[in-house]
């Protein structure tokens, strides 16, 4: 069985030739039940900011906007992927892929009949988060969660068949987004293509991360489970190194950090 200290091992023993790439929510910020509260622990940029100087890549790769990362992260050594990696921050703005801003409108519809349907507080504690190129219903701090579970599906599988956006479950959540063979595993390919690395390390949280895990395992890479209270079981399940929350995966970034920097 792989350990977090074999990990790191791998990573600095050629580490202009290796990276790390990172989910944000539940990885480097805590879970909160105010989506937009997110923010990175303490220390955490610190952290990056030092990985950024010694590795071929480090990134973060999120289902939030890209604007959203950069909000909270102003590191221009970071990549900075959005919206399940079909965002990127560059120099010249946001990057969006073609093939997915076409569905722009239809994000725009869902969005609008979510917030008539929820926005009402008619079931309190359901929210509605704008992804920019999706829509996200949030339902953790509902009293009855099965309940709200329920009647988040079925709006959001009936406004999928009308606008032809696709249905992504996470934690407590259902997603919108455009149907494209887009993920967070073709994103860490692309990432992993631009900065010409070989070997790379995946961290992640939730059923959306499933895709990069796959893909980094795929490649020869690690996979770095961090845990929460509520981890869907298909990700525990993840052939990978486990932390136990995003306190415990940032000591480890701090060691990694250390050593690179020996």
């Amino acid at each position: 069985m792989r350990t977090a200290s074999d990990v790191i091992l791998r990573l600095t023993s050629d580490p202009a030739r290796a990276g790390l790439v990172m989910d944000f929510d539940g990885v480097l910020a805590p879970i909160v039940d105010d989506p937009s509260a997110s923010a990175l622990l303490p220390g955490a940029e610190d952290v990056l900011a030092t990985l950024a100087e010694h590795l071929g890549v480090v990134g973060l790769l999120s289902g939030r906007p890209v604007s959203f990362l950069r909000e909270r992260l102003s590191l221009n050594s970071v990549v900075l992927m959005g919206s399940y990696g079909v965002e990127t921050w560059t120099d010249d703005g946001i990057q969006v892929l073609p093939a997915v801003a076409a569905f722009s409108d239809a994000v725009a519809e869902a969005e609008a009949e979510l917030r008539r349907l929820f926005d009402s507080q008619a079931v309190p504690g359901i929210h509605v988060e704008s992804k920019g190129l999706a829509v996200a219903v949030h339902w953790r701090r509902v009293a009855d969660r099965a309940a709200a579970q329920r009647l988040v599906e079925a709006a959001t599988t009936e406004i999928a068949s009308r606008t032809g956006l696709r249905r992504e479950p996470g934690k407590l959540v259902e997603e919108l987004r455009p149907p494209v063979e887009e993920d967070k595993g073709t994103g860490l390919l692309r990432a992993i293509a631009a900065a010409g690395v070989d070997v790379v390390a995946y961290a992640g949280d939730d059923r959306g991360d499933l895709p990069a895990f796959a893909a980094v395992l795929a490649s020869g890479g690690e996979a770095l489970v961090v845990k929460g209270d509520d981890i869907a079981p298909e990700v525990a399940a993840v052939d990978g190194v486990q932390f136990d929350g995003p306190q415990a995966f940032l000591e480890w970034m701090k060691e990694l950090a250390a050593q690179l920097e020996r």
